[in-house]
């Protein structure tokens, strides 16, 4: 059986003296502007607030603690353990950890430290969780690719089973010590995760990142060994273009070997090869969101449901007299950047322009925003149906 350890970070950078940098005043002061982004009016960021220099020390403390053979490890971080939140997405049962907020901050500063270093090692071509990096990145690649019209005439579309609750420990940290040689900062990752003895904890700040830097290697083995080019990969969703349907079937067989042999992973048995459509012949890719056909490209169908069932909503509360909550305009907004992006405008004629003004909804949400940075609007939710 061939063995596909090869790629081991020989000749990469490395980066050393990373916590050192963890223990730098203004990074973690930056970390926690990052962190209170949107949580002003919980309790714990209002005490920061008030205590802004001594709590910023005392993180320094807690961090410098947090290492073999501390001065005083009683004052070091000791995560606390935590009960999952349980929610339904799309039929999959999914386990949620809400870390405290100065176990948060820990995150924030390890990122800012991070961030850099798997930034300068991503595949190009990685998206998801990454700055400017998101759905609508990965559409216009895949949409510049269907434009050029060679490379892309089958795809293959797969994703890894359980991915998250199936990254062993122990190969998260040989993938960073490849590149990263600095024994501490590496203990007080594996400090965030001692609570859980397999896998990245969902809702930890921190799993996102390592994810994507755990999968570096894959996309290297795809692109550089299997010559498959046109590879783009958002977390653990990934797809394969070729012209060639029989180099995508060999393709996923050695991933497959890869994945087992190297991350003791698997992939999930609903991937799918298949000719992209042509002519009204073959099929749409269905990928972040979107249905990718050779002309056009549109929003899948369960978003437009949701989109479209709020603006009804929206309009039978306004025909009751009764007031919006700031959430569901916000939602709806948010929901409007799918349909400016694709091609659904009829869609949003017939759907959603009769039942709201987009513009109205605009201006609500701008004037809380001004109310809420003059500290006027208190603790009101609701708000006048436009």
């Amino acid at each position: 059986m061939r063995k596909y350890i090869e790629f081991t970070g020989k000749g990469a950078k490395q980066y050393k003296y990373l916590y050192q940098k963890m223990l730098d005043k203004d990074l973690i002061k930056r970390a926690y502007k990052k962190l209170r982004k949107g949580k002003t009016k919980r309790q714990e960021i209002i005490y920061i607030d008030a205590h802004y220099e001594e709590e910023a020390e005392r993180m320094r403390t807690m961090i410098l603690n947090t290492r073999p053979n501390a001065d005083h490890p009683e004052l070091g971080f000791y995560p606390r353990r935590k009960k999952p939140k349980y929610i339904n997405e799309k039929g999959k049962i999914r386990r949620i950890y809400m870390p405290e907020i100065f176990e948060q901050w820990l995150h924030h500063i390890i990122i800012q430290v991070l961030s850099p270093v798997i930034m300068s090692t991503a595949y190009k071509h990685t998206y998801g969780s990454l700055p400017d990096r998101g759905a609508h990145s990965a559409k216009r690649e895949i949409e510049r690719w269907i434009r050029e019209g060679q490379g892309f005439r089958y795809f293959a579309k797969m994703d890894i089973r359980h991915f998250y609750d199936s990254v062993r420990k122990d190969a998260l940290f040989r993938e960073l010590s490849y590149c990263i040689k600095d024994d501490w900062f590496l203990y007080v990752i594996e400090r965030c995760l001692t609570e859980f003895k397999k896998g990245l904890p969902l809702g930890f700040y921190i799993s996102q990142w390592l994810a994507n830097y755990f999968l570096e290697p894959l996309d290297y083995f795809i692109t550089e060994f299997l010559g498959l080019k046109k590879t783009i990969r958002y977390m653990d969703d990934i797809v394969l273009g070729s012209d060639n349907k029989k180099k995508l079937h060999a393709a996923i067989i050695e991933i497959k070997r890869f994945l087992g042999q190297r991350y003791r992973l698997k992939l999930k048995r609903n991937y799918q090869v298949c000719k992209f459509d042509y002519r009204g012949k073959g099929r749409p890719l269905d990928f972040v969101g979107f249905l990718f056909f050779r002309d056009r490209t549109i929003i899948r169908k369960e978003i437009m449901l949701k989109a479209t069932r709020l603006a009804k909503r929206l309009h039978e509360k306004k025909q009751r007299g009764i007031m919006y909550y700031k959430k569901h305009i916000s939602a709806l907004l948010s929901y409007m950047g799918w349909f400016s992006c694709s091609d659904t405008y009829d869609c949003y004629l017939t759907r959603i322009k009769p039942y709201v003004s987009i513009k109205k909804l605009k201006q609500i949400i701008s004037k809380l925003d001004r109310r809420t940075n003059n500290d006027q609007l208190g603790s009101r939710t609701l708000c006048h149906a436009a």
